[in-house]
């Protein structure tokens, strides 16, 4: 009996020597522990497995690492739990210089933000935690003083960031080069103030549909940020139409500009832009809808460069601004001007004749043109034009589709109501050119009342 006793003793010891092992092995290795449906980088840890892979004897500690280095988030917080040998590699900060958690957007919260900040330290150079709404400033406090090496940041919809994010941005982060605050609508000019004092070399900034943003925030921002190439403001109705008046002078590197959607811009904003941008390619202006030819004549004088000019819904555009935009911007390679309606045929041998790079446009609603234009563009742009958006062009008729045969770069048309464009039209052009995607619609024919109808209209 007693040495059933002394036998069951030593068992209890030996067991809570393996346990206190085993928690101390947990503390300096820890492995993530995974759920199902929930995000791997959780921050609850499990105790770790023992390591019996062959090829841990194998392969060398750097060959191995290398191999991790390819390997996305979610595969690494997998391979972590494996053994304790491969949660060390997949944990290795040389791991996670780029990470993404939009797929874990809903289980992000600020606990995981700063479990990543300890992991990843000066290793991390980008990171993106679009859509995580549940992060707040506390953790990005964490993050930021602890990753100063961070290159690429994207806040997208994180709506509880406010200012106090940027000030940590601005006072760790200073080699930050990419951020994304859209809809972060809590931030103001103060916010761009700290981000413009602590990130001279920011070239790309999107502050979209960031209402309390206003003129000075964002003339600090260009001031300071001499290296600045691209300025995303969709929606910011904070903006006025002297918003780059007092820096026009400082805008000579921006290359992109999007201000989609900012109704107070004017003519005075535009002729603030052709003056200071000199080197513009990209410009969107779509919805705008103060602008007249005034604008498009500032262009043609000044925005030699640019490529890319979107223009829908700027309904005061007509032809005597675009003649002038076609003889100043010969290098336009995309314009959209859907639903500039006061637009007709001398526009579009305007740009036929002179915008040799032309290779997309969108027409659609520019109810003036007529198949006349459209015969000179096709001939003029028989090997660069891909894609032309023709809806509801009502004076279009078949003899379009004839003159667009002959375009041997063409990969898309689109011709919702076009009422004059038959259908027999449209399957004869897609007989000789049948890798050539095309949209219309045509709407079923009355039927006679006793019969039933098929409300389904036929889409090509």
């Amino acid at each position: 009996m007693e040495a059933v006793d002394r036998r069951s003793a030593v068992a209890s010891a030996s067991s809570k020597r393996a346990k206190r092992l085993a928690q101390q092995a947990h503390k300096t290795h820890p492995v993530i522990q995974a759920k199902q449906n929930q995000m791997y980088l959780i921050t609850t840890l499990s105790q770790g497995q023992v390591d019996t892979s062959l090829i841990n004897r194998v392969l060398p500690k750097e060959v191995l690492l290398k191999v991790f280095s390819f390997l996305d988030t979610k595969a690494l917080c997998r391979s972590a739990q494996v053994c304790r040998s491969w949660n060390i590699l997949a944990l290795d900060g040389s791991n996670w210089q780029r990470v993404d958690l939009f797929t874990f957007q809903r289980d992000v919260k600020t606990a995981v933000v700063e479990n990543l900040a300890r992991r990843c330290g000066g290793f991390l150079k980008e990171l993106s935690l679009k859509g995580c709404e549940n992060v707040h400033d506390s953790a990005l406090r964490t993050f930021t003083s602890r990753c100063p090496n961070l290159e690429h940041l994207s806040l997208y919809r994180c709506k509880r960031v406010t200012d106090a994010s940027c000030e940590n941005l601005g006072r760790y982060c200073h080699k930050l080069k990419y951020l994304n605050l859209e809809n972060c609508s809590s931030i103001t000019d103060r916010a761009m103030k700290y981000i413009g004092d602590g990130c001279p070399n920011l070239s790309y900034l999107n502050i979209s549909w960031c209402d309390a943003v206003q003129d000075r925030g964002v003339q600090i921002i260009i001031t300071n940020c001499q290296s600045l190439d691209t300025l995303i403001l969709r929606g910011c109705d904070g903006l006025s139409e002297n918003v780059f008046g007092p820096v026009e002078s400082q805008m000579g590197t921006l290359k992109k500009l999007n201000l989609l959607q900012c109704f107070q811009l004017t003519d005075v904003t535009v002729q603030n832009i052709a003056n200071g941008a000199k080197i513009l390619e990209y410009l969107c202006m779509s919805n705008c809808n103060q602008l007249t030819d005034r604008s498009l004549i500032a262009l043609g004088q000044n925005s030699h460069n640019l490529k890319v000019l979107e223009l829908s819904g700027c309904t005061l555009l007509g032809d005597n601004g675009f003649l002038q935009l076609a003889k100043g911007c010969r290098q336009l390679e995309r314009l959209d001007i859907e639903d500039c309606s006061l637009v007709s045929d001398h526009t579009i041998n305007a740009l036929a004749n002179q915008c040799a790079t032309l290779r997309e446009l969108s027409l659609s609603h520019c109810e003036l043109i007529t198949d006349e234009s459209i015969q000179n563009l096709a001939a003029k742009h028989r090997e660069s034009l891909n894609v032309l958006e023709l809806d509801n062009c009502p004076q279009l008729t078949d003899s379009t589709l004839s003159h667009l045969r002959h375009c041997k770069a063409l990969k898309r048309i689109d011709l919702y109501d076009c009422q004059n464009v038959s259908k027999d039209a449209i399957v004869r052009f897609q007989h000789h050119r049948p890798n050539i995607e095309i949209h219309a619609y045509f709407a079923p024919v009355t039927p006679p009342t006793d019969q039933v109808v098929n409300r389904g209209g036929m889409l090509f």
